[in-house]
């Protein structure tokens, strides 16, 4: 049984943009939850054996093409209680996100999610501790980010490097939906 993550991912620009941020941080704070992972936003994970990878991938596939490639702006930084810091998108980006978010759960029927996410953030770290927040919150005060989102992406957890790695990527194309069945 495999654990994968399906994400939407930013450019390489904006991938090691967060990249040195999180090396920055970890300078000042000591190695930190999500600090190698590359930059991107979590839409589910879910457990499957390799037998039914060419069927989830097919349906993977499918809904990415029929989604517009689209474009991101992050212009703030924040927290969640839980000690997680990220780069948060502005408002007309998240809304967008999460509606295609949305889409991608509702139309991944064939796949068992075992976690969904339809809030739009980039993880710069997870679980800090109360102090280690506190300066993370005085290293990042400002942020302006764009870039776009052209693949809707299927990373796989390499049990070795106790991470995910990105394994296939679908891109974007924006074709029109396919429609069930036939018109006579």
């Amino acid at each position: 049984m495999n654990k994968y993550s399906v994400v939407f991912m930013p450019d390489l620009q904006t991938i090691e943009a967060v990249k040195q941020m999180k090396l920055l941080l970890a300078d000042k704070i000591g190695w930190f939850n999500s600090k190698n992972s590359l930059a991107h936003f979590t839409i589910f994970e879910f457990f499957e054996d390799d037998l039914q990878e060419d069927k989830f991938c097919a349906q993977l596939d499918r809904i990415a093409s029929e989604i517009k490639s689209f474009n991101m702006q992050c212009d703030a930084f924040d927290w969640f209680n839980n000690g997680a810091f990220y780069i948060k998108p502005n408002e007309v980006s998240a809304t967008k996100m999460t509606e295609l978010m949305k889409q991608v759960l509702k139309e991944s029927t064939q796949i068992k999610k075992t976690i969904t996410n339809t809030n739009p953030h980039l993880s710069i770290s997870r679980r800090l501790s109360p102090e280690k927040l506190e300066i993370t919150k005085q290293l990042f005060t400002k942020i302006n980010l764009e870039f776009a989102v052209t693949n809707l992406t299927l990373r796989k957890f390499d049990e070795n490097l106790k991470q995910f790695t990105v394994y296939k990527e679908f891109p974007l194309l924006g074709k029109p939906k396919e429609i069930q069945g036939s018109l006579f």
